[in-house]
């Protein structure tokens, strides 16, 4: 445990930054580009996700799951990754050539030759190999240099509308070189070997079975905004794209232990420690809920004095948006974890394939029923009701075949703390102006009544957590 710690500190720093650059970037990249911009920048990105997503064929979390189970097993690691490796370079190669000759007939195609350059992102993309045997350092440390490039960049050469091409080159450059850099550090895990082209390709059984759901998952994740486009143009797209960032920054930090988890996980279960994977998911989950539950209800305080500022005038359509988002900040890091901690390292990924079917059909046919009567907010709720059943599916399947039961009082404890918390901030902060003064006044006001309430209810994992180090050096004095 003490690895995993360590990891997550190291993906801890990483998602510091993703919170931190998009808090800085967003508001400058709103106001220069506007809804248009925006919303241009995030349609072409959608069209251009399609590719990367042929193009990576599972191989992200299939390679993963392999090099943990190989590494934990003492097997040969370095001819395995060699295999994967040329097995999606063979693909993502393939794909590059199609999407350019494909998008040459688009109306922006321009753009969208840029954007093909997170396509090739993908073939230098080695991450899964670093995750697979627990080694997050290296691939954090990548990514917070480039993401600081990248920041510096935007703040200094996006100023206007005209700049979408400048800011599509950052963005997707910027994806590129976080790639290529991790490749420094191969040689000290990997010997280049010679292998056989008959192996390179007999894992694509084992990566079409994670590849299948991440089709599923971009299309009830990506398909709105391409949609949106299409019907209502790119504005839309920019609405609804920024509604959904503000929340998944937060999403993105809570899940972040799922990731550090999976290739853990995977090795208990090399090892048939089931039941320790059961007792850590006791951990984790409940303290996942105890932050994502307030953060949540943190959204539905502060969301109306933070849109004027933060995105500017031209989003305030955003106040109608974001707080129907809000509940997937607790939806979509509960489902995630089931996944990532459970389904996956014990291998039902038939299960894991089941329930983003289902949500990717649940969102094209909500799109295809809600669209013409809600217009916007059709694809909305189409959305959320797609990551409700992917979660309500995963959980089925969890606690039918598990003891694990959820502790309904620490639940109930921290839904009434992080309700009363908003019910009293926002009567408090009434009056007060939409500027970041009086954001930071609410979140000083809401975190202080929340943890002094789940102290006095007696469901704060914290005090627990401290309670136990101080416990625990007392016996080795």
């Amino acid at each position: 445990m003490r690895n995993v710690a360590r990891n997550f500190i190291y993906q801890i720093i990483f998602q510091v930054m993703k919170i931190i650059v998009p808090i800085i970037t967003i508001p400058i990249v709103s106001k220069a580009l506007g809804p248009s911009g925006v919303g241009l920048y995030n349609y072409t990105n959608s069209i251009a996700q399609y590719f990367v997503l042929v193009a990576s064929l599972g191989v992200a979390m299939y390679g993963n799951r392999a090099i943990a189970l190989a590494y934990n097993r003492d097997e040969n690691i370095s001819i395995l990754f060699l295999e994967l490796f040329f097995f999606k370079a063979i693909f993502t190669l393939v794909v590059l050539f199609v999407y350019l000759i494909t998008v040459s007939f688009f109306e922006n195609r321009f753009i969208l030759y840029v954007q093909g350059i997170t396509i090739l992102a993908v073939l230098f993309d080695i991450s899964w190999f670093f995750m697979g045997i627990e080694d997050f350092k290296k691939t954090s440390i990548c990514n917070v240099l480039v993401q600081s490039i990248t920041f510096t960049a935007i703040i200094l050469l996006v100023k206007d509308r005209s700049d979408l091409i400048i800011y599509t080159v950052i963005q997707a450059t910027g994806l590129l070189a976080s790639q290529m850099f991790v490749w420094f550090f191969i040689k000290q895990h990997i010997v280049f070997e010679k292998i056989s082209l008959s192996n390179i390709f007999k894992h694509l059984k084992g990566s079409v079975e994670f590849f299948l759901p991440e089709v599923a998952i971009v299309l009830y994740t990506n398909l709105n905004k391409t949609v949106l486009g299409v019907v209502l143009g790119s504005a839309a797209v920019g609405y609804y794209t920024n509604s959904v960032t503000i929340n998944t920054v937060f999403i993105t930090v809570i899940t972040t232990l799922d990731m550090v988890l999976l290739p853990h996980m995977s090795s208990l279960f090399a090892k048939d420690n089931t039941e320790r994977i059961i007792e850590l998911m006791e951990k984790t989950l409940h303290l996942q809920l105890f932050f994502s539950i307030p953060i949540m209800f943190g959204m539905l305080t502060v969301y109306d004095k933070l849109i004027p500022w933060f995105f500017g005038d031209q989003f305030l359509f955003m106040n109608y948006i974001v707080p129907f988002f809000s509940i997937l900040i607790v939806i979509i890091p509960l489902g995630s974890s089931l996944a990532t901690q459970y389904l996956i390292p014990i291998g039902q990924v038939n299960k894991y394939n089941r329930s983003v079917t289902i949500g990717a059909g649940i969102n094209m046919l909500g799109n295809i029923i809600l669209l013409p009567f809600f217009g916007f907010f059709g694809a909305v709720f189409s959305n959320i009701l797609a990551e409700f059943f992917v979660t309500f599916v995963r959980l089925k399947s969890f606690l039918k075949q598990t003891e694990f039961k959820f502790n309904l009082k620490k639940i109930i404890s921290f839904t009434l703390s992080a309700f009363t918390m908003m019910i009293i901030t926002r009567i408090v902060s009434a009056n007060m102006p939409s500027t970041i003064i009086t954001n930071c006044i609410q979140l000083v006001i809401a975190v202080s009544i929340y943890i002094l309430l789940t102290s006095i209810l007696k469901v704060n994992p914290l005090i627990e957590m401290v309670q136990g180090y101080l416990q625990e050096n007392k016996q080795q004095d």
